[in-house]
């Protein structure tokens, strides 16, 4: 660099570095370049890539020139700023290119900015009680018990709780059908109340291919848009009813088909289990409650940099889990009703009361003294691993070595559970 660079602190954690580049540093970048860009340049009477880098240098793109240029010499760049200047950054560096003769770029770095947590030693969170009603628990008998149901077909009219399969379509106020809504071989059992409301009284009292046509209207929160609150008529063919039988809870049906030794111990095994549950969606809920807390004591000042990174990650996210739907983002955008707008401001709150909260969890620990020791994280990180088989076992392994991102990932985990703990009451 021709001259010492110049380096601008602010108070939010951004570090602004303006670097200027000798003409010496800048000719050797360039002549990297050329040889990377050149390398599948065919040019006769030589072999490829091994061309006179000013005959490769007529051959490749003055914007791609500069461009790789530039890149080439970024990399000691940024080790030197760091080093030499003390510089901490929490995300990849921004460059802004300021001038081509001589090269001089800005280098925008952001460091952990000031974080304060208000009365941060008196966030509590109580855990609240759970129990498993007794209403719960029957619904849930019955639910088991329906597994084993039985099914006869009959020749009379339909009541409740009878299976029924049928076939129908609607049409709206203007007399034409409404495509999405035609099914073939619909089964519903009358009672079960998942079909819009209403629609299962209409069946009552119909026999096996008897017909009928009655008008609904959709509920103004219905997922369809273009349904909500509208009239729509049905036409339905009953095309079969059968009678449902649940089986009788006996000591000899739980031996037999539920695995267990009498219907006390199945009960039983039941209640447990919805226990357990249930304390599970507490310890969520009341998580979630002491993050809101964290969250809404934290003041930070957020340069526009950090926020943008935390927003291309949540991006990243959104697309991943769209791949796995195969959807892809405009389908998304378009099946919501959004418009990109919508969607990139909702992802820049999101990013703001993510990055609150984090900033907001890593001073909390620095203030309660919450740290996890080498030996702890050997403990932790054995029994994460210990499930998997020896082959998986050292095909994952490395990715957990100190300083690796999934150690990392694993250690701020296990702090926030120690956090938590202190935390929750």
């Amino acid at each position: 660099m021709s001259n010492p660079p110049t380096i601008d602190r602010e108070d939010n954690g951004k570090v602004v570095c303006t670097v200027s580049f000798t003409a010496e540093e800048a000719a050797a970048s360039e002549a990297k370049a050329v040889q990377k860009l050149g390398s599948s340049v065919k040019i006769d009477g030589f072999r490829s890539g091994s061309a006179p880098t000013e005959v490769l240098k007529e051959k490749v793109d003055p914007g791609q020139l500069f461009e790789e240029t530039v890149r080439e010499l970024l990399p000691d760049t940024f080790t030197a700023l760091v080093q030499e200047h003390g510089i901490k950054p929490i995300i990849p560096p921004k460059i802004e290119i300021i001038n081509d003769k001589p090269i001089t770029v800005k280098v925008i770095f952001v460091e952990r900015p000031i974080v304060k947590v208000k009365n941060g030693s008196k966030i509590t969170v109580k855990v609240g009680e759970t129990t498993v009603d007794e209403k719960d628990l029957q619904q849930m008998i019955d639910y088991i018990l329906k597994q084993h149901q039985k099914s006869k077909a009959v020749d009379r009219a339909a009541k409740e709780d009878d299976r029924i399969t049928m076939d129908f379509w609607g049409e709206g106020e203007d007399g034409k059908e409404i495509e999405e809504i035609r099914t073939v071989g619909h089964q519903v059992v009358i009672g079960s109340k998942v079909l819009l409301p209403g629609f299962e009284d209409e069946l009552k009292g119909l026999k096996k291919d008897d017909t009928k046509d009655f008008t609904l209207s959709f509920p103004e929160k219905h997922q369809t848009e273009e349904l909500r609150g509208k009239p729509v008529t049905f036409h339905v063919t009953i095309k079969n009813i059968e009678e449902v039988t649940l089986p009788e809870l006996t000591d000899a049906f739980a031996k037999e088909n539920l695995k267990v030794a009498s219907v006390e111990e199945f009960k039983k095994q039941v209640k447990e289990s919805m226990s357990m549950q249930e304390e599970e969606m507490q310890k969520r809920k009341t998580e979630e409650e002491a993050f809101e807390k964290i969250r809404e004591a934290t003041t930070v000042k957020l340069v526009p940099e950090l926020i943008e990174d935390e927003q291309r990650s949540l991006l990243e996210d959104l697309m991943q889990q769209l791949d796995k739907q195969s959807m892809n983002l405009e389908e998304w955008i378009e099946r919501t009703g959004k418009t990109q707008e919508q969607v990139q401001s909702e992802l820049e709150d999101q990013a703001k009361k993510r990055l609150t909260l984090r900033l907001g969890i890593a001073a909390l620990m620095e203030e309660k003294g919450i740290d996890i020791t080498e030996e702890e994280m050997k403990k932790n990180i054995n029994t994460l691993l210990s499930p998997l088989s020896v082959e998986e076992r050292l095909k994952i392994a490395p990715s957990y070595a100190k300083g690796g991102n999934a150690y990392e990932q694993l250690e701020w985990q296990k702090k926030v559970e120690k956090l938590l703990e202190e935390i929750i009451s």
